[in-house]
């Protein structure tokens, strides 16, 4: 079904970008997101082990967020999907999944979505401004702020307090909209209760945090319009709030929600890459290292790319390099390899001439000997000769756009996930 709607978007013009995985649930992050797009689509697949929604409580969660965020949108409703949940006929379409080759009626609801979001194309070019801190006058916020206010600027933003005593409130709400998001605790008596919800209404991504006093708890609970119904089933309840007692766990805390923030959103640019990553959902887990050396790293940033497109776990020294800056790279480089899977070096003149890449190839042998992970060389020159022992592939006369679709697909082949001895082959 996701291969066939991702063809249909396609054919209309429309590009999907997909976000790299990460953490946990930051729902500031999600209402970032759709301020920045154009639209939202949603394909809400009949679950019937969901007894009350009938479909992901996640979809309708982020349904509504769409509704908040005022932006064109389109539902495709499988039948038997409870229709209260996306109330608007207009934009809604039901279909049944064994019939949708079928269906020549989705094309004028999007070309008219087409029409209804272009004054929204540009909503993701922004630069990085001010975030609000609507925080109480407490010892415990004193003593956080100055770290909230150093974390975000290390992230590239500037802090501003949200004047919370304003003579007139009927002017906050202009405070609040320059803001690319407001960081409030929803649950102290010291900020106005009327705030969250007049963000809320207004749109506002929001990181909310709760404070506990150290070893006696606070007796709050995460207010219902903060969680909702839809996300309160679909996940735990405390998860969209950061509770905290101690001010530098809470930095931290917060760094890590600025860290996806900062992670680039992967737009396919073709149909290609959208099968791609849709068909990498049926691939057993596995890590790869991509083992280059910096003459050749145009391939392997479009390598690297194609990887993270089509949903690999891959390590790479340049591109996605997970080493804490600082630490010891021959000891990191043992630890990296006896968690990967498949070691991939693509094998040039210059490979052999670095020192460090021939260090790794001699550690993923060793491993491989152990039965630890599997080597899969590619030749990018006559450069290696006999002394690679392993079976390879010569991809030395591919253009580079072939290049790297032969190395993604012998990496999707490998790690395809095989049915058990007692597997009947069909899946869901």
């Amino acid at each position: 079904m996701n291969e066939f709607f991702w063809r249909t978007f396609d054919a209309h013009r429309f590009g999907f970008t997909v976000d790299p995985q990460s953490g946990p649930l930051s729902t500031c992050h999600l209402e970032m997101v759709m301020r920045r797009s154009a639209c939202f689509v949603a394909v809400a697949t009949l679950r019937p082990e969901q007894r009350r929604y009938k479909c992901s409580p996640f979809i309708a969660y982020e349904y509504d967020l769409a509704v908040r965020a005022r932006k064109p949108r389109l539902v495709f409703v499988e039948k038997g999907v409870p229709a209260h949940l996306f109330p608007d006929s207009d934009e809604r379409l039901v279909f049944d999944r064994e019939e949708l080759d079928t269906y020549e009626g989705f094309g004028q609801p999007i070309r008219r979505l087409l029409l209804q979001s272009q004054g929204y194309s540009s909503a993701g070019d922004h630069l990085l401004g001010e975030v609000g801190l609507a925080l109480p006058d407490t010892p415990a916020y004193r003593q956080a702020a100055p770290l909230l206010t150093e974390t975000l600027r290390k992230f590239g933003y500037t802090a501003s307090r949200v004047d919370l005593d304003a003579t007139d409130p009927g002017r906050i709400p202009f405070q609040l909209d320059r803001f690319d998001f407001v960081v409030i605790d929803v649950a102290s008596p010291r900020v106005p209760r009327w705030l969250y919800p007049m963000m809320f209404g207004r749109f506002v991504p929001t990181l909310n945090l709760i404070h506990e006093a150290a070893g006696r708890g606070t007796g709050r609970s995460t207010p219902d319009l903060v969680v909702g119904e839809s996300l309160r089933d679909a996940t735990d309840s405390r998860q969209p709030v950061l509770w905290w007692t101690d001010p530098a766990k809470l930095a931290v805390a917060v760094e890590r929600q600025l860290e996806r923030f900062d992670l680039p959103r992967q737009q396919f640019r073709s149909l290609e890459e959208g099968i791609g990553y849709i068909r990498s959902t049926g691939r057993e887990e596995g890590s790869i290292f991509l083992s280059t050396t910096g003459a050749d790293n145009e391939l392997s940033r479009e390598v690297g790319r194609a990887l993270k497109l089509q949903n690999f776990t891959f390590f790479h020294y340049v591109y996605n390099n997970t080493f804490p800056k600082g630490s010891k790279w021959q000891d990191r480089l043992e630890e990296q390899l006896a968690a990967t899977q498949v070691f991939v070096p693509l094998l040039s003149e210059s490979y052999w001439r670095s020192d460090w890449c021939r260090l790794e190839l001699e550690t993923a042998r060793r491993l491989s000997d152990e039965g630890q992970l599997t080597i899969i060389p590619y030749f990018l020159d006559g450069s290696s000769g006999d002394s690679v022992p392993e079976q390879g592939t010569d991809i030395t006369d591919l253009p580079q756009h072939d290049r790297v679709a032969r190395i993604v697909g012998d990496m999707d082949r490998h790690l395809a996930r095989r049915p058990a001895a007692d597997d009947s082959g069909v899946r869901p």
